[in-house]
């Protein structure tokens, strides 16, 4: 990088904090740290754009409430909620509260590095790709979630759509889909196109349309 890329750490433990300064530094970002909210709301060195990565169980205010508080007033700087709990319901309601990403303690600093690098392309890309603006997937819960309306799908729907939003820049056929589901003997075109009848009528909740590309496939629009 030749203009390094901030990353704000928002975390009371001393440790943790130190620990993911040195790695961060180690590669080629500049790293701000603040103990607690009060901490970080009172800063004037907080950098314009940055990543963040900010504790759910601090001292006083909670992360989750610095993570709502963030994402009102920006909506484009990649959020990470960070916690050892790891029960999908407290992923779900990080990410409901505009989080980008949910990482659990304790950390593997290669994971967490590659997700970094992940939301840096994403947030690169987000101004030329408008499909990606508060959309949110999560696995675990194999749900989608836009503007704050969740969409739950059946695991093989989420499958699908992860899929046709990950290449959504050119039509799947349904060759790539069922492609998706080696061990699964079940799927064949007929259930792709069943499933895909079931995913226009959820995505019609969150305004993204599936597009039939005839003698190809299928591709996302909204």
């Amino acid at each position: 990088m030749n203009v390094k890329t901030s990353v704000v750490v928002i975390e009371d433990e001393l440790d943790i904090a130190t620990s993911l300064k040195y790695f961060l530094e180690k590669n080629d970002f500049g790293v701000v740290i603040f103990g607690s909210a009060e901490e970080f709301f009172a800063a004037k060195n907080v950098p314009d754009q940055c990543i963040y990565l900010v504790d759910w169980n601090l001292p006083g205010i909670k992360g989750i409430d610095i993570i709502k508080t963030l994402r009102l007033r920006d909506k484009l700087s990649p959020l990470f909620m960070v916690s050892a709990n790891i029960e999908s319901a407290q992923i779900i309601e990080g990410l409901q509260a505009g989080a980008d990403d949910y990482i659990t303690k304790p950390f593997n600093y290669d994971e967490l590095l590659i997700r970094i690098k992940n939301a840096l392309s994403k947030f690169g890309n987000l101004k030329d790709n408008m499909l990606n603006v508060g959309l949110k997937l999560i696995p675990e819960a194999h749900s989608v979630m836009m503007d704050g309306v969740t969409v739950n799908l059946t695991s093989r729907e989420f499958i699908i759509f992860q899929h046709l939003h990950n290449h959504r820049n050119a039509p799947s056929t349904r060759e790539d889909l069922i492609n998706q589901f080696e061990n699964d003997s079940e799927m064949t075109s007929r259930n792709i196109d069943v499933h895909i009848f079931s995913l226009r009528k959820k995505m019609n909740k969150i305004r993204i349309g599936i597009e039939t590309v005839w003698g190809t496939g299928y591709r996302l629009v909204n």
